[in-house]
């Protein structure tokens, strides 16, 4: 495995110092982003871009989009670009990933389309496999570090992603494709484009498209529909309108994770189990508990039937370009989103009974009694509906290239967990949990909700102001940002579960953050190739929602004690007298980071070079956390961190027909705080010895090499792709090796036949070795693994495998997908 590291890292490194010489020799040329339209014949990957913005910034084009496979995600374009870390669960892309750039979660990073925000309001997650068809999209790019300051994020503590779709086609046209490959998939999309009409001002396209495959272990499956849509209207005189539609309903089996140990016992393949939770005959005056007998054994494995993750999003956006003047335009972006979605593990043990929140859970089996705990399907819905608007005014003055406004976002969000019956089939009749009479009930007729009943209204601003001018005859630039963003909440929590616990009492939580962050970015172009650049920016994240979720304390102290009198959870001082339930108060900073990137770029006729050192101060850095004093996990500051590296990325023309690309990334990411409370073994209270730590799930090398082949109508592509070691607990005493994975694929162009005009043929084969390999679940902060073995602090003993609250936990995995090929044909029409 060394060997081929260092094999790997060689070949990258040389590509930096290929034609060094002509980087220092080399004619003038001017400079300027590509436009790459992936034409058949020209040897360019479409990896690397000519970049002129002064910080850290990357980017892949149609033509590195169009040779990957037909439902490939945003994350998986992006994967060899410097700083990325990318894991897609079996290959297609159906099923979703996960994303970490420079050891930043995917949660931490801002995610738009076409300039409307994607990330969930409330944690910020992404469920990348929602969003545009590859076929319709055009680029997709990725700022590390320093976000940009218009862009319509809360919630980007590490940079943010943008994927632009294709606008409509001038003529009268489409497009369509038929897919298949490994473990069943198939891939079927049509696209109509109308062409230019209304006197040549207006164009539309619609396309439509479905998706599926088999998982690669255990049974279950994924199911896609999706429509995009897109208008645009030409007003004359360089102002326009741009109008997209995306829609999108999906239902995906979930993979197993797995810890080591499964992993020894189980194999790599060990998935969820294929046999149906079954009822008992109810008695009544007899207690039946299902979790208990064959189901023990069901309930320990999961059922695959009861873990998928059904949900539909659509969303409606628009772009207004308004050219007022010579120097002066408008930007009026509206946007509405809205989604639906359940997840997890659907298998719940409901246990009635005559007392609790609500006055018990009523007889469920009908069995006459409230003794009972019977088996459910049941899953934490959220329901998000969401609108926005960002207005930008843009007016050149002198040098000076001016331009500010707001971005407005507000949102009302219900997350609940019903549960409904099945039968001995592991059938139900409700599988989207959408019907509220199937729901199980509370003996006071109100819908039993298992874990959560929370809804949530969330207005988000930003207010930004930015300068672009140059100085030095042009030669050097510079771009001055600042911004105030602001997030207040309302928070209500509705009294869920059964018995005393967090969520067992109505509250409301108010909260309000705001933040001023600035960035500098200066660019010094020493030659019309060679250039220079510097940046400074701050971001801030707002915490997540769940800072606010399980505040109820309901653990006895001196003269206090709670419990649940007629249905409702109250509280007794010493004497015995009623006092109100106390509900603990969120103490939590926004996540903030400063970042500076100082780098170096050539663009010559051959080789594209873009390098950058960067340093990353992390502050108040955000988790879900265990408070010993309160007995409350929740989200909590859990301290700094220092992250540094150098990333590099080059691409190189050979010749006409051979092109290569790589990237390189050294990253070192560490903690500088013990802050992460836990209990020792006797009880006491303590905090681990994180301080100097690494950062778990943060790599400590990335690299990457493409190699393309194009002549006339035929390619051919090869890629490398490396990922280092990750530590997987917060005291750094486990961790998982590297791997390097290898795909090829290859495509040609027929010439034009019948209604035809592009017909090709595409084959993809991805982990051409079936290389097996890990990839961490969890996402950032505590709710990594905290130890796997006992450490020694100076409060006690905190025992191995044991989670901040004491439960016992353990690093969970998803494998990799092993080797999967696919073919398609499309064309142009």
């Amino acid at each position: 495995m060394n060997l081929k590291i260092k094999k790997l890292t060689l070949l990258v490194s040389s590509l930096f110092v290929t034609d060094w010489s002509l980087a220092q020799t080399a004619d003038t040329t001017d400079l300027g982003q590509v436009t790459v339209h992936g034409q058949a014949g020209v040897a360019d990957t479409g990896l690397i871009q000519q970049e002129e913005s002064p910080k850290a910034r990357s980017s892949v084009t149609r033509a590195a989009i169009e040779k990957q496979g037909a439902s490939v995600t945003a994350f998986q374009m992006i994967q060899n670009l410097p700083g990325v870390s990318t894991f897609d669960q079996d290959g297609t892309g159906l099923f979703g990933g996960t994303l970490r750039v420079r050891g930043y979660n995917s949660n931490q990073m801002g995610l738009t389309l076409d300039g409307a925000p994607l990330n969930d309001s409330l944690n910020y997650s992404i469920n990348i496999q929602e969003f545009a068809d590859p076929e319709n999209t055009c680029e997709v790019f990725l700022t590390q570090g320093s976000t940009d300051i218009d862009a319509p994020h809360v919630g980007a503590s590490g940079g943010n992603i943008g994927i632009n779709t294709c606008d409509p086609k001038d003529a009268l046209g489409g497009k369509f494709l038929f897919a298949v490959g490994s473990n069943s998939y198939r891939k079927e999309f049509l696209r109509f484009d109308s062409g230019k009409f209304a006197n040549d001002r207006a164009k539309f396209f619609i396309s439509v498209s479905q998706a599926g495959a088999d998982k690669f272990k255990g049974d279950g499956s994924a199911d896609r529909k999706h429509i995009d849509a897109k208008a645009v209207f030409d007003f004359g005189g360089g102002s326009y309108s741009k109008l997209a539609f995306l829609y999108n309903k999906m239902d995906n089996a979930n993979y197993r994770t797995l810890s080591k140990n499964d992993i020894a016992t189980g194999g790599y393949n060990l998935d969820f189990g294929t046999v149906a939770p079954t009822h008992l005959p109810g008695v009544n005056g007899t207690v039946q508990d299902e979790t208990g007998g064959a189901n023990a054994a069901i309930i320990a494995n999961g059922y695959y039937g009861f873990n998928n993750n059904p949900f539909e999003n659509y969303q409606i956006s628009m772009v207004n370009h308004w050219q007022l003047s010579p120097k002066a335009s408008l930007d009026v972006n509206p946007y509405y989103i809205y989604g639906y979605g359940t997840g997890g593990n659907q298998l719940i043990a409901v246990s009635e009974s005559a007392t609790g929140i609500h006055g018990g859970v009523a007889d469920i089996n009908h069995d006459g009694d409230t003794r009972d705990k019977i088996l459910g399907y049941g899953s934490n819905i959220s329901q998000t509906s969401r609108w926005g608007l960002t207005t930008k005014l843009n007016y050149q003055y002198d040098i000076h290239n001016l331009s500010g406004g707001l971005w407005f976002d507000s949102g009302l969000s219900r997350q609940y967990s019903p549960v409904v019956p099945i039968d001995n089939s592991g059938a139900t009749g409700d599988y989207w949990l959408r019907d509220t009479n199937a729901y199980f009930k509370y003996a006071d007729g109100t819908p039993y909700n298992a874990s959560r009943n929370w809804k949530t209204n969330v207005n988000a601003h930003t207010l930004f102001l930015q300068d672009n001018f140059n100085l030095i005859n042009d030669r050097l630039n510079v771009l001055l940002g600042l911004k105030r963003q602001v997030v207040q909440r309302e928070f209500n929590n509705y009294a869920s579960g059964s018995t005393a616990n967090g969520n067992g009492v109505d509250y409301t939580v108010n909260q309000s953050y705001a933040n001023y962050l600035g960035n500098l970015g200066l660019r010094f172009q020493f030659t019309d190739r060679q250039s220079v650049f510097f940046n400074a920016g701050q971001n801030a994240r707002a915490p997540e929602n769940n800072a606010n979720t399980g505040l109820a304390q309901t653990t006895a102290s001196p003269g206090y004690t709670t419990s649940i009198v007629n249905g409702v959870l109250v509280a007794k001082d010493g004497s015995g007298n009623l006092i109100p339930v106390r509900i603990a108060t969120p103490n939590i900073k926004p996540e903030k980071s400063n970042n500076f990137d100082l780098g170096y770029r050539y663009a010559g006729d051959k080789l594209t070079l873009s390098s950058s050192m960067f340093y990353v101060d992390f502050q108040d850095r955000l988790a879900s956390q265990y408070d010993p004093t309160s007995n409350l996990t929740t989200q909590f500051n859990v301290g700094r961190s220092r992250t540094v590296g150098l990333e590099l990325e080059a691409g190189y023309k050979v010749n006409q027909t051979w092109s290569l690309y790589g990237s390189l990334t050294r990253t070192d990411s560490t903690m500088l705080d013990d802050k992460v409370a836990v209990r020792t073994t006797g009880g006491a209270a303590t905090y681990l010895p994180t301080s100097g730590k690494q950062m778990p799930d943060t790599p400590d090398w990335l690299g990457s090499l493409a190699l393309q082949y194009a002549q006339g109508p035929f390619y051919a592509t090869a890629q490398g792709r490396y990922v280092g070691s990750r530590y997987t607990t917060l005291v750094n005493d486990d961790k998982v090796g590297g791997y390097t994975l290898f795909d090829i694929g290859a495509g040609y162009r027929f010439a034009q036949a019948l209604f035809m005009k592009t017909p090709t043929i595409r084959f993809t084969l991805s982990n051409l070795f079936n290389k097996q390999y890990l990839s961490m679940t969890g996402p950032s902060g505590s709710s990594f693994a905290a130890n796997v073995r006992p450490v020694v602090t100076s409060n006690g003993t905190v025992a191995g495998n044991l989670g901040a609250s004491g439960a016992p936990t353990t690093p969970s995995f998803y494998v990799g997908a092993p080797r999967t090929f696919q073919v398609s044909f499309s064309s142009d029409f």
